[in-house]
């Protein structure tokens, strides 16, 4: 094995570890909800375990990476497109983290403003509530992770029709 193979599987181990501590950094902040929040409707209840879910995957996707499977990138960038985009446009709103997040973007709700927020693990799901709320982020971390998922998936192409 050649030092850059080497540093190739340590840098997927460290992004499985940031996946599953990030994915486990938004089930505690999803379940904290639950105990803050002592009566909750059933569609909040449904969005919550929605979210649990998207958390869990994360999850799944670094223990693939740690496992070194076949497919631990391909779901990987899911996962990192599942965070890549935030938007919120009359009344409804999507914001999907796990792990850091660094997002830049816009906002229109009374002006044209940058906006900009950072943070661990974090999820904002509105239906229906505040109509004045336009928003749009790019998650400048996953953005990066995409670029680099994408380019460690392109290297193993090479390598493995090199070999075959």
């Amino acid at each position: 094995m050649s030092n850059f193979q080497a540093l190739l599987k340590i840098d997927i181990k460290k992004i499985g570890w940031y996946q599953i501590i990030g994915g486990i950094a938004g089930i505690l902040t999803i379940l904290y909800l639950f105990v803050a929040q002592p009566h909750l409707s059933r569609l909040l209840f449904s969005v919550y375990v929605f979210f649990l879910l998207f958390y869990g995957y994360s999850i799944f996707c670094g223990i693939l990476c740690l496992k070194e499977t076949r497919n631990a990138l391909t779901y990987s960038l899911i996962n990192q497109f599942l965070q890549l985009i935030s938007i919120a446009c009359l009344g409804y709103a999507y914001s999907y983290s796990s792990g850091i997040y660094i997002s830049v973007g816009i906002d229109l709700s009374k002006s044209v403003e940058g906006a900009l927020s950072f943070g661990i693990s974090m999820v904002d799901f509105a239906f229906n509530s505040d109509p004045n709320r336009l928003e749009l982020k790019v998650n400048l971390v996953a953005f990066w992770l995409i670029y680099w998922i994408d380019k460690q998936m392109n290297l193993n192409k090479k390598k493995y029709t090199v070999t075959d």
